[in-house]
């Protein structure tokens, strides 16, 4: 068993009243106030990556990340026989995603998060990490396995396959729509831009990550995903979120959109690329992933996680047509 009273006594010299287990952290509650106890999933220099990424947006006004608290001997991270571990404080409460203001508050803080990281520099301990320019090449892979899975189904094997088949003409149109406005929008200039002038980006925007406090304010939390990439592929995330606890309202989307430029003014060109990031079926595309790459995956729960990622597709669909022209005239 992890001696996690023992490393937060040692190394920060706490004194630990309480120690919780909440899904991969601890909530550590202390004489000093509440903290938030992590193994770290990556190497050192991923870590390090990542507590420099966060120093320097502090050093940028941004104070929305929680910073990694330094031991008694200076430290931000302890290497022990079971890994890696830093500590930062406790923040807040999980984001009520049902609540259409929090996901406002939220975008403002994720847009403010963007412009406080351009132009960030990391030390040679650092290992920096970076997805930059992968996406049009990633849909293009994407788009043929599904061309190759899909053709191949002449004849179902069961009745996962003759769902899918129900729906097979309209996901490859939508994967194949999805790669070729990728293609043709202004993302490789933009990675060029971000290559040339380094971006953070969040890289896993959902609920889960955004910690509401007492004051209302948002902080965004779990950084273990940081890397260098442009900037609307948190944008795309943050929307594949928002959609649905909207109600896929254009208008309640519209305000989401107008809170994150209140932090970062978007750029005309990043429009088709927030648009062709949304189009791709990715709920349909993990789903049929899953059923190929996991033989032993139950069918029963193939179908159930089909029939709301198909959903998703369709009403994804449905909601651009309506939705581009006005985000366009944001920008414009």
């Amino acid at each position: 068993m992890l001696p996690v009273k023992q490393l937060l006594e040692t190394h920060w010299q706490l004194a630990v009243e309480k120690v919780t287990a909440v899904g991969p952290v601890w909530r550590i509650e202390t004489v000093q106030g509440d903290f938030c106890f992590k193994r770290g999933k990556h190497g050192l220099g991923r870590l390090f990556f990542d507590y420099h990424a966060i120093e320097y947006l502090w050093k940028q006004g941004f104070t929305g990340t929680p910073r990694l608290i330094p031991t008694v001997y200076g430290n931000p991270i302890i290497e022990t026989e079971h890994g890696h571990f830093f500590l930062t404080a406790w923040v807040g409460r999980p984001l009520d995603a049902s609540a259409h203001s929090e996901w406002k508050t939220a975008a403002a803080a994720l847009g403010g998060f963007h412009h406080a990281s351009k132009g960030v520099t990391f030390p040679p301990v650092a290992k920096p990490q970076s997805f930059s320019g992968k996406w049009t090449r990633r849909f293009a892979e994407r788009t043929e396995e599904l061309q190759a899975f899909l053709g191949g189904l002449s004849a179902s094997r069961n009745e996962f396959e003759a769902r899918i088949k129900q729906d097979s003409a309209q996901i490859l149109a939508q994967a194949a729509e999805a790669a070729q406005r990728l293609q043709a929008s202004a993302y490789e200039r933009l990675v060029r831009e971000v290559e040339a002038v380094p971006m953070l980006v969040h890289g896993n925007i959902k609920a889960e990550n955004f910690s509401v406090e007492n004051s209302g304010a948002v902080a965004l939390i779990d950084f273990d995903s940081f890397r260098l990439d442009v900037p609307v592929q948190d944008l795309a995330n943050l929307f594949q979120s928002v959609l649905p606890a909207c109600s896929w309202s254009p208008d309640a989307a519209l305000d989401v959109f107008h809170a994150y430029q209140t932090g970062r003014r978007v750029d005309p060109a990043e429009i088709p690329v927030l648009l062709a990031f949304l189009s791709f079926p990715h709920s349909v595309y993990k789903e049929i992933h899953k059923y190929t790459t996991q033989p032993d995956r139950p069918l029963a729960k193939c179908m159930r996680k089909w029939e709301p990622a198909v959903q998703e597709m369709y009403q994804t669909r449905e909601f651009l047509q309506k939705w581009a022209n006005p985000l366009k005239k944001c920008v414009q």
